[in-house]
């Protein structure tokens, strides 16, 4: 078969930068104290490897993306530096350097001088540099003082069968997806419904089937397509500290809830027949949010719809016209191609400002919930009175100043909310208008800030198979339908909860931290527990996950640390401290930045869901490119050099970089041990040639509070396996190294 242009292309990249050509390089006897320099002694290539380390970001590889940690260097950095620790240095120290960048694409797993030493890292955090050590068939040895280090460090270099992992990921979405699959269907676009199908029978169920009714595990008999849920937007509300009044606002900075520029093919320009004034006229509506009210811009130009058969009407005269072909064809004798274009269009979705009013802390049954600690049938009222006054509108064009609301008149300022400066909130209760603290107010609650659904982004398959603008995405209101399924989800996790799922959720206390305590006081926001880091129908997929990987039988223990290693992965996707990257049109996870800073607009995740960012279908496949790579790895060229070595080569390509295969896959063999670098018992009498480590740094950032994030929930399936690692409720701190503390011995 003939080879591909792309195929051809990185053939020619890795024989012009030598990918995989075997070396041979020479190394010294590390244990003669007169032996010669090293090339990392003598010079090193400072300008190259920062080149390709800028172009490969914090992760960079995949293998670095399967699972949190903090401080990740460049491996660009560590596979160099190995190089030049282990490399004798040249005669001439002017071309140590050149030796290192010469070799760095280089294959070296047959290199006997490589294969003899011993490197170990002592403080390994996320591997990088075991990972970059296996590669080039050095024997690799790293520990770590936490076990979610020594976890993620574990799944990295794992021999595991990818088949193995695959069906093991193919039976937890068996188990888990049919008994939460009613939560995320939804309804689409112009009273689109999805189909639920009896998977013995092969029936579909009519509109009057209501996959609530059935149980959990009733559900495993039918499957879903259709319209879903995606992304749920969730507010917190201030509730207000006044005496008498306890009124609850969304905390908003401004009504802005997403905001996209959509692309849609258009004929610009035409002349009507009838009044012969000129229109746009766009072959779909280009719409974030097709079924609620659109406000126009006046800075936009006048414009028509062409519907499916080729109808569209003269917004100036409103004569209808018909290009049926130009409807099938994309163009016709009359809409000329000439007049064809791809136009973009701005769009903006925005809260209405009756929502945006809040509500009462009571009801005629007393108060309402919506916070973490509140029961369950005072949170359905909460749910529901909230949802009463919810309503979404898009604008079309340049977002202006104000706007006039379609339905009442009524003049909305897109720029205010009720966050007139940062930290703090205005009640907006008619007769209060108190302006106070968001902390101070919550604080005084004694609990977290009641939330609500604000928004909906939704899947529709039909509509991206139909090639709507958007890709079959949209957003939608919170209506009856979405409130009655979240509040079934609250009921059955309030039963399983106590039930069969009780072993699989942390009920593990915050201790006291600087993280959590001083940095960011996550008591004053009313976070005791780690589990009120998520809502209720999260914690339900939590468990069932866990729960589904701790039933499978006849899996070996590596392909469920993989699998549980993605667990982790998704915890940081799928928690109440996601917030919307609207430059992305996307959740950002949790540890974005390195802190538990709280969100006022939260993102809730979906679970397995075609597409979307961070669910768990998603970062199952960032699991496998991981896995993958480490079988098959591949390195950065930037295309800066390649310019360089091969000018006529470099013009095929684009972008700032291009990958080359050094066919250096992950050894296997690394041992990897958990425990403080002040003993290292696991290492016995060894004696290692090099140490080459990344020693903590940075302040006051405590990676152990951070990581008992995912501790708490990883020990409930490791504790008993691993009890020298799993078995105390937090992650070993005392002896956390950090130069916050090395600095505070030096003043004594």
């Amino acid at each position: 078969m003939a080879k591909t242009k792309a195929e051809v292309l990185a053939e020619q990249i890795a024989e012009t930068v030598g990918a995989g050509k075997e070396l041979h390089l020479e190394s010294v006897d590390f244990s003669d104290p007169s032996r010669p320099k090293t090339c990392l002694e003598v010079d090193f290539p400072i300008l190259p490897i920062n080149q390709i380390a800028q172009i490969e970001g914090n992760a960079g590889k995949p293998i670095y993306q399967m699972s949190k940690w903090w401080a990740r260097r460049r491996s660009s950095v560590f596979r160099s530096t190995l190089i030049a620790a282990a490399t004798k240095a040249p005669d001439d120290p002017a071309e140590a350097a050149k030796l290192v960048w010469d070799s760095y694409y280089g294959n070296h797993q047959k290199n006997e001088a490589f294969r003899k030493l011993k490197v170990a890292d002592i403080f390994m955090g996320g591997g990088t540099t075991l990972v970059e050590g296996a590669r080039l068939g050095m024997q690799m040895a790293g520990n770590d003082l936490n076990p979610v280090a020594w976890l993620v460090v574990k799944n990295e270099l794992a021999d595991v069968d990818l088949g193995e992992v695959n069906k093991l990921f193919d039976h937890v979405e068996r188990e888990v997806k049919p008994q939460i699959m009613p939560f995320y269907a939804c309804e689409g676009p112009n009273g689109e419904k999805g189909v639920w199908t009896h998977i013995p029978s092969g029936k579909k169920m009519g509109d009057d089937f209501d996959p609530l009714d059935l149980t959990p595990e009733e559900r495993k008999e039918y499957s879903y397509e259709g319209p879903e849920v995606i992304y749920t937007f969730w507010a917190k509300h201030g509730p207000c500290a006044a005496p008498g009044c306890g009124h609850r606002t969304p905390l908003m900075t401004n009504p802005v809830v997403a905001v996209k520029k959509l692309s849609v093919k258009s004929w610009l320009g035409i002349p009507c027949s009838h009044c012969h004034k000129t229109f746009d006229i766009e072959r779909y509506e280009a719409r974030m949010a097709p079924d609620v009210p659109l406000v126009v811009a006046e800075t936009e130009e006048p414009y028509s719809i062409m519907d499916d058969d080729g109808y569209y009407s003269c917004p100036h005269c409103h004569k209808q016209h018909r290009d049926e072909i130009a409807a099938v064809k994309g163009e016709s004798s009359r809409l000329l191609k000439k007049f064809r274009k791809n136009k973009k269009i701005d769009l903006t979705l925005i809260v209405h400002p009756d929502w945006l009013k809040g509500a009462a802390s009571q009801d005629e049954l007393g108060a309402l919930g919506g916070t973490a600690t509140a029961d369950i049938e005072a949170t359905k009222r909460w749910n529901t009175l909230r949802a009463s006054t919810l309503k979404l509108l898009e604008v079309r064009g340049s977002l202006p100043e104000e706007i006039v609301c379609p339905d009442n008149g009524g003049v909305v300022n897109t720029s205010k909310g009720n966050v007139p400066k940062d930290a703090q909130f205005t009640c907006q209760q008619e007769t209060c208008g108190k302006q106070q603290a968001q902390v101070s107010s919550i604080e005084a609650s004694g609990t977290t800030a009641a939330t609500s659904q604000f928004a909906l982004q939704c899947f529709s398959p039909s509509r991206s198979d139909q090639g709507y603008p958007y890709n079959g995405r949209y957003f939608k209101t919170v209506d009856d339908h979405d409130i009655e399924r979240n509040n079934k989800a609250l009921e059955e996790w309030a039963l399983r909860a106590r039930t069969d799922l009780e072993p699989y959720w942390p009920k593990t206390e915050i201790p006291f931290g600087h993280m959590t305590h001083q940095r960011q006081p996550l008591p004053r926001h009313g976070y005791f527990h780690y589990h009120k880091f998520f809502n209720d129908r999260q914690l339900y997929v939590h468990a069932l996950l866990l729960k589904a990987i701790d039933d499978a039988y006849g899996f070996s223990d590596a392909a469920k640390e993989i699998v549980l290693g993605t667990f982790q992965q998704y915890l940081r996707n799928q928690n109440m401290f996601c917030f919307w990257n609207p430059q992305r049109d996307t959740p950002e996870p949790m540890f974005s930045n390195n802190n538990y800073h709280p969100k006022a607009t939260v993102i809730e995740n979906s679970v397995f869901a075609d597409l979307g960012r961070g669910n768990w279908a998603s970062c199952r496949a960032n699991t496998f490119k991981g896995l993958e790579w480490c079988k098959q790895p591949w390195d950065t060229v930037s295309n800066e050099r390649l310019a360089t070595l091969a000018p006529d080569l470099a013009k095929q390509t684009s972008g700032k970089s291009e990958k080359a295969e050094p066919n250096d896959p992950v050894l296997p063999g690394t041992l990897v041990t958990c425990g403080s670098s002040t003993e290292l018992n696991d290492y016995g009498d060894q004696e290692f040639d090099l140490v080459v480590t990344d020693p903590p740094f940075g302040g006051l950032l405590h990676y152990a509070e951070l990581a008992d994030f995912f501790y708490v929930w990883l020990r409930l399936l490791l504790k008993e396996k691993y009890p020298e690692y799993f078995s105390g409720e937090y992650t070993p701190k005392t002896l956390e190294a950090m130069e916050a503390l090395n600095k505070s011995q030096n003043q004594r």
